[in-house]
């Protein structure tokens, strides 16, 4: 009996060991989750750098840079910034911009740029909010003055170097036969200045023979990095079979500053008749092509009816008309009287 007592003893006694050891454990494992779920990132606005530049006479662009550092060990959320302008005077909204700057690591800083074209005129409250997974965590608060003191700027030095010309693929019209080449247009422009953007480009396919337009596109060129070359692209659809001029213009503030062109000849890609001259012999040759194909899709405007003349309103010509007839049946009457 003693001996089993002894037993049960050690026995309670490791069970006890044991159940304070698995509590532990849990214990332990409760308060480590707990510490590393206080583990969060900490985004701080720490500096908004604010740039402005004139887009011609009335109206600017503002550049809206901010640096958000994170002060903590945890990766942050989707993080979002957004710009807001305020007139002064009137504290009404002007406009805004927002961007993504995406996730930020711990310890971590990274910078988020929002532009915004303004008038020329007065001045704006810029109201900046930072989003972390859609939950505002920080905002700041700028005034800016005086953007009517912006010069203009010059013409954007560039130059049209190249233009590439790729025939992507031919497609068939299914009611009239007709077919059309899908040109692909690669332009390739120096920027031997400074740094620009707000440039376009309008490209056209101009008929050779006919001087008709076929297409046109307007291409918005971007932002233009000082001393590179960037690449354009754009697509012009044409009749096969023609020979075209692709023209390019780039257009700044509504003003054309360089122009280039480029031939494309799609007429050796189809079949040609050869008719020899022979004398006193008239030969008709009917157009491959006509008018008709280079109107662009689309309902036809209705034609407007031409007005109709109103009769005139009888005068001396009527009365001139009366007595031919009269005097015509006077004769008739008399050689009747004269017969009988």
């Amino acid at each position: 009996m003693c001996m089993d007592a002894q037993e049960r003893q050690s026995a309670i006694a490791t069970a006890a060991v044991l159940l304070a050891f698995f509590v532990l454990i849990v214990f332990v494992a409760t308060i480590g989750g707990g510490l590393r779920s206080d583990i969060r990132s900490e985004i701080e606005l720490v500096d908004i750098d604010i740039s402005a530049e004139a887009l011609g006479i009335s109206e600017a662009l503002l550049n809206v840079t901010l640096y958000l550092d994170n002060c903590g060990s945890a990766k942050s959320g989707e993080i979002d910034v957004m710009v807001k302008a305020y007139d002064t005077d009137t504290n009404l909204f002007v406009t805004s911009d927002e961007t993504k700057a995406g996730k930020i690591g711990g310890r971590e800083m990274n910078s988020a740029c929002t532009y915004l074209k303004l008038p020329k005129e007065g001045g704006y409250k810029l109201q900046i909010l930072v989003f972390e997974d859609g939950e505002c965590i920080e905002r700041d608060e700028r005034t800016i003055y005086g953007l009517e003191n912006l010069e203009p700027p010059s013409d954007a030095k560039i130059a049209i170097r190249e233009i590439d010309f790729l025939v992507e693929t031919v497609e068939v019209n299914g009611e009239q036969g007709k077919e059309h080449a899908i040109v692909n247009t690669t332009i390739y422009i120096d920027n031997l200045g400074k740094d620009v953007r707000g440039l376009r480009a309008l490209i056209k396919a101009r008929d050779d023979e006919t001087r008709l337009i076929a297409d046109k596109n307007w291409d918005d060129l971007g932002f233009l990095k000082e001393g590179t070359t960037t690449l354009h692209y754009t697509e012009l659809n044409v009749l096969n079979g023609r020979d075209y001029i692709f023209e390019v213009q780039i257009w700044q503030l509504e003003r054309i500053i360089k122009e280039g062109s480029g031939m494309v000849r799609l007429s050796p890609f189809v079949n040609r008749t050869v008719i020899l001259e022979e004398k006193e012999k008239t030969v008709e040759i009917l157009p491959g092509v006509g008018i008709k194909d280079f109107m662009p899709p689309g309902p036809v405007p209705e034609a407007v009816p031409r007005p109709t003349p109103k009769p005139a309103a009888p005068g001396f010509e009527a009365l001139s008309a009366v007595f031919a007839v009269f005097a015509v049946f006077v004769v008739l009457l008399k050689r009747k009287i004269g017969g009988v």
